[in-house]
């Protein structure tokens, strides 16, 4: 499912084509496994998968991937009490307050509840 768009990367950045092997069978697998549309990546899953041992190589890794549309980043606001209360394309999107109905309460945004995810691009 991702091998095209995958060998696109691989030729422009041979350097990273170990990493990107291991993302793309991951990705694969999940869609093998239909859990595709459920799946949230963060940074520190992202550079497990791929076995890259730097935060710059992952940053590349990211990049890549965002810049081939495989990947899309989420920015997700995340309920003091536990889980996500809601998806934005970025944090400029997110607005200041947000029901947070695992509490039922109106709830001022802050930097610290927000967390950035990956999602694929199918």
């Amino acid at each position: 499912m991702f091998s095209a768009k995958f060998s696109t990367i691989i030729n422009r950045a041979p350097s990273s084509a170990q990493a990107l092997d291991l993302v793309a069978k991951y990705l694969d697998s999940a869609a093998e496994q239909k859990r595709l549309h459920k799946l949230r990546l963060d940074p520190m899953l992202i550079q497990q998968i791929s076995k890259v041992s730097t935060s710059s190589e992952l940053a590349v890794l990211i990049s890549l991937l965002t810049s081939a549309h495989i990947l899309r980043r989420v920015v997700v606001v995340e309920s003091p009490a536990g889980g996500g209360i809601a998806e934005f394309a970025s944090a400029a999107a997110v607005p200041d307050s947000l029901h947070d109905y695992h509490r039922d309460v109106l709830m001022d945004v802050t930097p610290r509840d927000l967390r950035t995810v990956y999602v694929a691009e199918s």
